[in-house]
């Protein structure tokens, strides 16, 4: 696993989000952090990528649930609301989404958020929004931010 992650440029202080590469909301919400992470901390891997696999497996995560979007911050991971709030905390955002994202993680209880994020909205991703038959296409400019 290390090999896989060293070879495909994973670093422990990388910042990585795992998004289920074929999903279109999950491309739609890497093109928006893409768009508000004016200071590049994030770092990106589907989940079907050999690195998406290699740190899942690391994380002693089934390496073909793509059920949620994960966050591999500095080693430690995060999924479901966690990682979406963490994410949101991170971005440069209009008003006070930043504060919002940081008050939901606290006042709403996590098995509500997770309920919100997982039973309602993973389950129906793929009805509501659809599919592309594959993984993104890498722009030249962004090439650096996507690990393969």
């Amino acid at each position: 696993v290390e090999e896989v992650l060293e070879d495909n440029g994973y670093k422990l202080s990388d910042k990585v989000i795992l998004f289920d590469g074929v999903c279109n909301l999950c491309n739609s919400a890497v093109n928006f952090v893409l768009d508000h992470d004016t200071e590049e901390r994030f770092r990106f891997a589907a989940l079907q990528s050999e690195t998406g696999h290699a740190l899942l497996r690391k994380a002693r995560r089934d390496p073909h649930d793509l059920s949620t979007m994960v966050l591999v911050e500095e080693g430690v991971v995060f999924d479901q609301s966690d990682a979406v709030l963490r994410i949101g905390q991170q971005l440069t955002l209009p008003g006070n989404a930043q504060l919002a994202a940081a008050v939901a993680r606290v006042v709403v209880p996590k098995p509500v958020r997770d309920w919100l994020c997982t039973d309602v909205v993973s389950k129906n991703r793929i009805k509501w929004f659809g599919m592309s038959g594959q993984c993104r296409l890498m722009d030249d400019d962004l090439e650096t931010r996507f690990l393969s």
